[in-house]
């Protein structure tokens, strides 16, 4: 799915390589991210207006707020199943074309998919198309950039690495939702996927300036499956249902926003603020999990964003909102940090790709449920807001499980 995670990024610092490849592949992430944080922070609010006015979707049940929370579950359904389905086959290919012109697939995915979203009066299939393209980019560009990244970074430097690059880009996205905002109101939503456009055409040139080796790996559903028998891999399997939960669920602040505060730029000013507060901290963290190997922060990050989405439910104005972002921000620099730290470690040496194709399989396997209970609570439960915040409080008690070490 499009990635949510607006405070758990990665950047070179001065322990990492400094090759030309690798001072691209940063580049190429920086303005990806940025890309992301303006074309697709306000996704959901997009998906749910189609949802709840476009006649197309008539047919699904409920109320307007039902209709669109549906059609978003079934956004992300579809994206996921496409990653499920098409996982080892594109893995398999990336093995034989090699990580450059893999990327340059992803981004030209990645453009396709913001194209089919900029088309203004589109059938609402079009959407599910959209879902469909975007998971075949997730498979050919993620699993790609994680591989490289896991090579690339200093093993004992990694907090520092992700912490610096959270403090950058932080200070570079943090303007990006208020920008967003404006240019909704101002000019519709076409216009933040029209400049996404552009920033894809800037990534593109970053990935043609990298020059890598082609490497061996062997991917297959045979040796995925040998892998999920390991106590180790179900552990960490577990940990990123958990993780991907958190993710999942963030995609519905902003429309929780929106509902609350019912316009589009107070939703993108609010989350700028909270950025802002936020990414003063995102500077020390990584430094601290690379001199500090106590994991008691991690665990006492996650307790707080696990309290923090029961507190969700309860806020109604607009600096309850800002407060418990802000607070969930500062916990999650924290939390998020010390995981990818933890699951780019895991993923370094000979089986990389397999590594994150099949930690991609496995999210995909354990996030179908959970999209189809996320409609399921919407239909059902008087008060869906709070089960799906106590879902994801959950989630962030899930990913702790994550632990530092290879498997067998």
């Amino acid at each position: 799915m499009p990635r949510t995670r607006g405070y758990n990024l990665h950047l070179p610092s001065i322990h990492v390589n400094k090759s030309k490849n690798t001072n691209m592949l940063y580049g190429v992430r920086v303005f990806r991210d940025l890309v992301s944080k303006l074309a697709i922070f306000f996704l959901p609010i997009y998906l749910y207006q189609h949802g709840s006015s476009d006649p197309f979707w008539k047919f699904l049940p409920g109320s307007e707020l039902q209709k669109g929370v549906l059609l978003l579950a079934l956004f992300f359904l579809v994206h996921r199943i496409t990653i499920l389905l098409t996982g080892i086959g594109i893995g398999r290919l990336i093995t034989r074309i090699g990580y450059r012109k893999s990327m340059l697939i992803g981004f030209i995915l990645f453009a396709i998919f913001l194209s089919l979203l900029y088309i203004k009066e589109n059938p609402g299939w079009l959407l599910l198309l959209a879902s469909f393209v975007n998971g075949l980019e997730t498979n050919f560009f993620w699993n790609s950039y994680n591989t490289l990244i896991s090579k690339f970074t200093l093993k004992r430097h990694m907090g520092k690495d992700l912490g610096l690059l959270n403090f950058f880009l932080q200070l570079g996205q943090a303007i990006t939702p208020a920008l967003g905002g404006l240019l909704i109101v101002s000019f519709g939503f076409q216009s933040l996927f029209l400049v996404g456009l552009v920033g894809i055409m800037i990534c593109i040139i970053f990935v043609l300036q990298l020059h890598l080796k082609k490497e061996r790996d062997t991917i297959s559903w045979k040796e995925f499956f040998v892998w999920t028998k390991e106590k180790a891999f179900l552990r960490l399997a577990l940990s990123q249902a958990g993780r991907y939960i958190n993710d999942a669920t963030l995609i519905f602040w902003p429309l929780y926003i929106f509902l609350i505060l019912g316009a589009i730029d107070r939703v993108g000013f609010l989350y700028t603020l909270s950025l802002f507060l936020a990414m003063i901290v995102s500077f020390g963290v990584g430094f601290y999990i690379d001199s500090n190997k106590n994991k008691k922060p991690f665990y006492v990050s996650g307790g707080i964003l696990s309290i923090i989405w029961i507190l969700r439910s309860q806020v109604i104005s607009f600096w309850q909102i800002a407060i418990i972002d802000t607070f969930d921000k500062l916990s999650a620099n924290f939390y998020a940090v010390y995981y990818d730290a933890i699951a780019i470690k895991r993923g370094k040496g000979s089986q990389a790709l397999s590594y994150f194709v099949y930690r991609e399989l496995i999210v995909s396997i354990l996030a179908i449920p959970f999209w189809t209970v996320v409609g399921g609570l919407f239909l059902v439960f008087p008060d869906p807001w709070l089960a799906l915040f106590m879902l994801a409080s959950i989630g962030v008690l899930m990913g702790l499980l994550v632990k530092e070490h290879h498997l067998s």
